[in-house]
């Protein structure tokens, strides 16, 4: 059974780039134009990529939308499907758009949304999401993770566990019909003297879960407190002692090619192998404690969305700042083959974008059935489609910020 958190409240602005203050920075985006709560379809016509049973007359003209994102680069070979994103601006939204811009389906109101994508529930495509339980934006958000069908209608659920809700960061389906899933909760009373704090200090617990999707049983409960040392972290302790230290910052959990998980924690800039069935670490890649030797062009920092592709090659997007402390001038995506025996890593390929585009916060990578690469560059509100040799064949600059970005066949 879930532990009940110790306490559950909404941390203030954090001393280094948060997504709180990520949000902050930008503005409006697409969702402006859209009623709160509202759900629109706007390609009602389109027999193949109709969104939702509504007629042409009743969804705004496409004259007055306007468009998800302006195309920079567009080159003979891009892979086909519709550009997914998340408006995390003032006026959230999620958006579906064809690869000109077009917006073919749009949800937004009050809400903060994050992670929309198409996956495979019960053996048929589906789409799915996060959305927060209440209006507004926050750093750590509370909220729940959305299944639906491709005419949108909700086929699944998961909501708050035990006290603890899903957070954004991450919610992935599994063949398996289980859900990973994130959540933030705060932990008071520790003692952070050793590492600049107080000694009743209140720390930002991360939480993996793997629930199951048609029982809702809790299959894998894992915190970081459990398994990831405070002297791990390279966040500092906030100066306000009352504010919530966010040591760890956990944001994806995938499976592993041998059938455990591995989890990418952003404040800590290491990846961990999880054991699937008790939750031990199996091993640490990169930060302060690493068990792979690790050539210096393949160290990463503040990164995100840690994926294997094949057996032995792990696929990271390596943002290298948080907006404060950097350790590379552009963001990169690496792919480090692992030799788990010897535990030596090493550097297989490395894309980054020619403008020196730079993601202080979010983002990640795709690997597409043709071999391309998708970009999402998070809060450097961009786009782009890389070759499998690592040419830019799409780019396109966005309104406003998008958690992640996908390029999906989904009609």
């Amino acid at each position: 059974m879930d532990p009940e958190p110790t306490t559950s409240t909404t941390p203030r602005s954090a001393r280094r780039f948060s997504r709180r203050r990520a949000l902050v920075l930008t503005g409006g985006g697409l969702a402006g134009l859209v009623g709160a709560g509202t759900v629109t379809d706007l390609a009602a016509g389109d027999p193949v990529r109709r969104a939702i049973k509504a007629t042409a007359s009743s969804s705004p003209s496409a004259a007055a939308t306007p468009a998800a994102f302006t195309v920079v680069t567009l080159r003979a070979g891009v892979a086909p499907g519709d550009i997914f994103l998340t408006d995390m601006g003032s006026t959230p939204a999620t958006v579906i758009a064809d690869p000109s811009g077009t917006v073919l389906w749009t949800a937004g109101g009050a809400k903060s949304y994050a992670d929309l994508r198409t996956q495979t529930y019960q053996g048929k495509p589906a789409l799915t999401y996060w959305e927060s339980n209440s209006s507004g934006l926050a750093a750590y958000a509370n909220g729940r993770d959305v299944v639906t069908d491709l005419e949108h209608h909700v086929i699944a659920t998961i909501e708050t566990h035990a006290g603890i809700s899903p957070d954004e960061h991450e919610f992935r389906l599994t063949p398996r019909g289980t859900a990973l899933i994130t959540s933030y909760v705060t932990t008071t009373g520790v003692d952070l003297r050793h590492h600049g704090g107080v000694k009743n200090g209140v720390v930002m617990n991360g939480i993996a879960k793997e629930i199951d999707l048609a029982t809702g049983k809790v299959l894998l409960h894992w915190e970081s407190l459990d398994h990831v040392a405070l002297s791990e972290s390279h966040a500092g302790v906030p100066d306000d002692p009352t504010e919530p230290w966010d040591y760890c910052h956990i944001n994806s959990v995938n499976t592993t090619p041998d059938g455990n998980l591995v989890i990418s924690a952003r404040h800590t800039w290491a990846v961990y192998k999880v054991a699937r069935d008790t939750g031990r670490v199996l091993w640490r890649l990169g930060g302060k404690k690493s068990d792979f030797a690790v050539p210096s062009a393949a160290r990463f920092a503040w990164q995100h969305d840690a994926e294997f592709e094949a057996a032995n090659e792990l696929r990271i997007f390596d943002n290298a700042s948080d907006g404060t402390v950097k350790t590379h001038a552009r963001s990169r995506i690496l792919w480090l083959s692992l030799d788990e025996t010897r535990r030596r890593a090493t550097l297989v390929r490395r894309f980054q974008h020619p403008d020196l585009v730079q993601a202080d916060a979010m983002g990640n990578a795709q690997r597409l059935a043709n071999g391309n690469v998708f970009v999402g560059w998070g809060t450097a509100k961009r786009v782009t489609e890389f070759s499998p040799t690592g040419e830019v064949l799409f780019d396109a600059t966005l309104p406003d910020v998008s958690y992640r970005g996908y390029r999906q066949v989904w009609r």
